[in-house]
């Protein structure tokens, strides 16, 4: 279906097919390119209670995502004009998950940035990709089968590790499991928790997690602690366990 302008566009669909209200009190995340990233993240943003604007200018991407996501739009984010009439810059955090159009991918990028948007995080194709988008700004850039490779690569090498994820800065957090060896220790004596530079976040323990849990707290087989700190330390202090 056509229609006379992109103004047009957005108001015909986000008024008469998808047309829900959005709570200003809720967490509003936007994310643009709906194919397999994009719609698992509609869908997990969404059944975590967040209000979700789901774009694409694929109509049929769009129509499924309308299944999950609070609003979802035929729209070019690629176009200044788009960006605008959504209002984007009122968004806590907007995901450019564009796929192949690398083009696309950093323009909408940079429109976005200038445009105001608090955080903009986006999916990046290959290195050359991310390095661009690194210069225009994005907050954050995500390779999804390259950080998904060095999360198993880690989890194959040590078992003790159950994730590790960069949060940008050189900053990185780790879940580690406790094992025999550290059993009986408290959490102040494990090599984790006893480096100046690592903080102890929390403590996993079956169901229950102790958020800021006492240093005292003496340890058992099968805990996750979850620790942050520098990434070179972290990566010393777990070589270590």
């Amino acid at each position: 279906m056509l229609f006379e302008s992109t103004t047009k566009q957005l108001k015909r669909y986000t008024k008469s097919v998808w047309g829900k209200t959005m709570s200003p009190e809720d967490k509003q995340f936007a994310v643009i390119g709906l194919g397999r990233f994009g719609m698992s993240l509609c869908q997990e943003l969404s059944e975590r209670g967040a209000q979700v604007l789901a774009i694409d200018l694929d109509e049929t991407c769009v129509r499924k995502a309308a299944d999950v996501a609070t609003q979802a739009v035929v729209a070019d984010c690629s176009n200044e004009a788009t960006i605008s009439e959504l209002k984007l810059d009122d968004y806590d955090l907007v995901m450019v998950s564009i796929g192949e159009d690398v083009n696309a991918s950093i323009l909408t990028t940079l429109l976005l940035k200038e445009a105001g948007v608090k955080t903009v995080w986006v999916k990046a194709k290959d290195t050359s990709h991310s390095k661009i988008l690194s210069k225009i700004g994005a907050d954050k850039i995500i390779r999804p089968e390259r950080d998904m490779g060095i999360r198993i690569a880690r989890n194959m090498l040590d078992k003790r590790v159950f994730e590790f994820s960069e949060l940008g800065s050189g900053i990185s957090l780790a879940e580690v499991v406790v094992t025999a060896k550290n059993m009986g220790r408290k959490i102040s004596e494990h090599p984790c928790g006893s480096h100046k530079e690592t903080q102890v976040l929390a403590l996993k323990r079956g169901p229950e997690v102790r958020k800021d849990p006492d240093p005292s707290t003496e340890l058992q087989v099968g805990d996750i602690l979850i620790i942050t700190g520098p990434e070179k330390i972290l990566n010393d202090t777990l070589r270590k366990l």
